[in-house]
């Protein structure tokens, strides 16, 4: 009895990890979002973002998940490289948390250098098994 009663829990423990995430796995999926943004691969970003996105950009505007990528594609959102200084990710169920804190080397549509230091909260949730970008929010930080 002893023995099907530890191979019961066993089963319940494993049950239980199986839709787990760690820590690396969000901050993998961050890098791989923010490495699309600055290659322009619009294929990867469509994977990887929720059909409901919600972005707040540190300048107020608000993209949905279309225009967000549409401005990448057509340039004129051009990400020349984003530098993450600084997170913490928290996981609670079948969301995860990242407040950080990042540099984004961008230029303006007329070749301007426009970069800027962030602060910002940015939002995965397990959507039917698939770990999806649903929601963003930034701040510009002081220079």
């Amino acid at each position: 009895m002893l023995k099907y009663m530890l191979a019961l829990f066993i089963l319940i423990l494993l049950g239980s990890c199986a839709n787990a995430v760690s820590e690396e796995f969000v901050l993998d999926l961050e890098k791989k979002r923010f490495k699309a943004m600055t290659e322009g691969n619009v294929e990867l970003l469509d994977q990887l973002i929720s059909d409901d996105l919600y972005y707040i950009h540190s300048s107020g505007d608000v993209d949905t998940k279309d225009n967000f990528i549409g401005s990448i594609k057509d340039g004129s959102r051009n990400y020349k490289n984003i530098l993450m200084e600084e997170s913490k990710i928290r996981i609670y169920g079948d969301a995860a948390i990242i407040n950080g804190i990042c540099t984004y080397e961008r230029k303006t549509p007329d070749g301007s250098p426009n970069d800027l230091q962030l602060k910002y909260t940015s939002v995965y949730a397990n959507l039917a098994g698939d770990w999806k970008f649903v929601s963003w929010q930034s701040y510009r930080m002081s220079p």
